[in-house]
């Protein structure tokens, strides 16, 4: 099927971009993606979560940057050095890790100390294993609901039109893209669950969302998804209340084990501090009286919809979305509502160093809901112009974010200075005299 061919391609052309830029340690392992990883050699290589003193040596071997000042790390009252990073990227990445390991430990070529060759091939090919099997599980949701023509249109403006496609391709080893992965299951254990409510599904979603909570804990919002999902009136409302009252020993089932994978990180907390729960970003943190959600959507320093048009696409979507299934609808809009407004609510709104609005990543799976309603409703009326145009569309935005995902690659597109005037200047250029337009950058 067409659809199936999108996820093919995308798998084939990121291997491919990573392929001919090479595959080096500073690149995967730099920066917050050393400190993602830094649980699976701490653990299992050296033995050291309190100390991390092997971190500062193979930062300046490797030339990792931040590596060396060991990047990620908080002092202790105690003497005791903690990883201010969640655990969860690691979880995910821990059996390519121990296929890379078991392979350098049994190779002559390789030291097996975490940071060789094979160690950072295993982050990378978890990064796209990931991002593949969220993109499997979105497929499968979305023709359950719409034809193959329209699956196809949406995978493809996923895929390749969104900053999905850089943090696959170019960028490996942050946080968004295994949570895309898991926003994408927990839609599709939603909708298995709420058509035939087998068991397997509901525990499968309790482990889902107890990893969700330890990639990246503000990303438990999506928990409103199995919560309201179809839940779109009054009397929705109250069936949905005592379907989860009679079905309380089995969400309590699942509730373990959401539990019990979160325990991970309570478990680390309680090592290293003393304390079960533990705030490790220190002076970071949510400033909710102050949201920058006009500057999160719209600024060019890191807008959404201006380096991801095809998420304003699809909230345009949402209007044929609700003639089309209605149901979906209360439960998107809340929980995009929450999302959007918590994200911009972060003491530094714009994620530092990103190409685009990086920490709405994960929501491309819910983002593609509407985005398949609108590309529906192009092929069911009988205008071809309105059928060329959005096909046109579509086609445009994924080769601009093609292209400008490139163009952020090789430093044309600022890492977190860009301004209206900039963005500009350097719009479809490859090369640029980056002296002569410094000037229009944001200090």
């Amino acid at each position: 099927m067409k659809s199936k061919l999108i996820i093919v391609i995308f798998a084939f052309v990121a291997f491919a971009v990573v392929l001919s830029r090479g595959i080096k340690a500073d690149d995967v392992l730099s920066w917050d993606k050393s400190g993602y990883y830094l649980y699976l050699p701490a653990t299992i290589i050296y033995q050291d979560l309190t100390d991390y003193q092997f971190y500062r040596t193979k930062g300046k071997e490797n030339n990792l940057t931040g590596g060396e000042e060991n990047y990620g790390l908080r002092k202790l009252p105690n003497g005791k050095s903690l990883n201010k990073y969640p655990v969860g990227v690691a979880v995910m990445q821990l059996p390519f890790f121990l296929i890379a390991h078991g392979y350098a430990s049994g190779s002559p070529d390789y030291l097996a100390d975490g940071y060789v060759y094979p160690y950072i091939v295993a982050v990378v090919v978890s990064n796209i294993f990931w991002v593949v099997a969220g993109l499997i599980f979105l497929r499968s949701f979305l023709r359950i609901y719409f034809p193959e023509n329209a699956v196809f249109l949406t995978l493809l403006a996923i895929a390749f039109g969104t900053n999905l496609y850089y943090y696959t391709a170019y960028d490996q080893g942050m946080s968004h893209p295994y949570s895309f992965f898991l926003f994408a299951a927990v839609l599709w254990l939603t909708e298995k669950y709420y058509n035939n409510f087998k068991l397997r599904h509901l525990l499968l979603l309790g482990l889902t969302l107890g990893l969700i909570t330890i990639t990246r804990p503000v990303n438990l919002l999506v928990i409103l998804i199995p919560l309201f999902w179809k839940v779109h009136d009054l009397e929705s409302l109250k069936a949905r209340f005592l379907f989860l009252l009679n079905n309380s020993r089995k969400i309590l089932l699942a509730g373990f084990l959401f539990f019990l994978v979160i325990c991970i990180q309570l478990s680390y907390w309680k090592f290293v501090t003393g304390n079960w729960i533990y705030y490790s970003y220190e002076n970071e943190r949510f400033l909710f009286n102050d949201p920058e959600i006009i500057n999160g959507l719209f600024s060019y320093k890191k807008g959404w919809f201006i380096y991801t048009p095809i998420a304003f696409l699809s909230f345009i979507g949402l209007i044929f979305l609700w003639k089309q299934y209605p149901k979906f609808i209360p439960a998107l809009v809340l929980f995009f509502s929450l999302m959007i407004y918590v994200v911009f609510c972060w003491s530094m709104w714009f994620y530092g160093g990103s190409f685009g609005c990086r920490p709405l990543i994960e929501t491309l799976p819910f983002v593609a809901i509407p985005l398949a309603a609108v590309c529906c409703y192009a092929f069911w009326v009988r205008n071809y112009f309105i059928k060329i145009s959005l096909v046109t569309l579509i086609v445009l935005l994924v080769g601009l974010n093609l292209f400008q995902s490139y163009q952020y690659s090789i430093n044309i597109i600022h890492w977190d200075s860009m301004t209206k005037e900039y963005y500009w200047r350097v719009f479809g250029k490859q090369e640029i005299n980056h002296e002569e337009l410094k000037q229009y950058l944001r200090n």
